[in-house]
């Protein structure tokens, strides 16, 4: 939902913000726009809950609709953590002291597990985990689906999720197959990865062996 904000949807963001509210007639002032292609975005932005509105009473005319950013709204607002994300890999995966930065890498790989691992309390077969992982995943951004064929399981992501994270070296790629082995409870290989030039990432799931 964040992901979908433009520059224009910031400027009405940020000015609601600034303001403490404003109206329909305001933001056309401010961005120099139609009514109508105000209240379109406007319409959006409520439907997403980054904004509210409230009807406000005024000592002349017809009471106005005030509009204002809501908690959802602030945090896309700063929802802005690429580079931030770059810098902190870059500090671990740059660290002098291999045991600090293993223990490090180590340290998001079991955050991210356990974040998903909680998801799929109840799950049994290592098929089922893949296939309610995935969705999971998807909802929170991983362009990943689930497939199996010919005995075959494999969880293929049609994007790389950390592209930026992945030009410096393949421990980003490590640490998401880690995950998903700790995560299903089985080993997991790679098949393709972005990186190395393939439109996908596959990750093949064994499940002869359970971890």
């Amino acid at each position: 939902m964040n992901s979908a904000l433009d520059h224009r949807d910031r400027e009405i963001l940020e000015h609601l913000h600034r303001m403490s509210g404003a109206d329909v007639q305001e933001l056309c002032d401010l961005l120099g726009v139609t009514r109508n292609a105000i209240r379109q975005r406007i319409s959006r932005l409520e439907s997403t809950g980054l904004i509210a509105s409230e009807l406000r009473n005024q000592l002349r005319g017809r009471p106005r609709n005030l509009y204002r950013v809501t908690a959802e709204g602030l945090h896309a607002l700063g929802e802005n953590y690429r580079e931030l994300a770059v810098v902190l890999w870059e500090a671990i995966v740059s660290f002098g002291d291999s045991e600090v930065r293993e223990a490090l890498m180590k340290r998001v790989q079991d955050s991210l597990a356990e974040r998903f691992r909680r998801q799929l309390a109840g799950c049994g077969s290592v098929e089922e985990r893949m296939g309610q992982l995935a969705g999971e995943m998807k909802a929170s951004g991983f362009n990943l689906v689930s497939e199996s064929s010919d005995g075959l399981h494999i969880l293929r992501e049609t994007s790389c999720p950390f592209p930026m994270l992945a030009e410096m070296g393949d421990a980003i790629c490590q640490v998401e197959r880690q995950v998903l082995e700790q995560v299903l409870g089985a080993p997991v290989e790679f098949g393709n990865r972005c990186r190395d030039g393939h439109p996908c990432c596959e990750f093949h799931v064994k499940t002869e062996k359970v971890l």
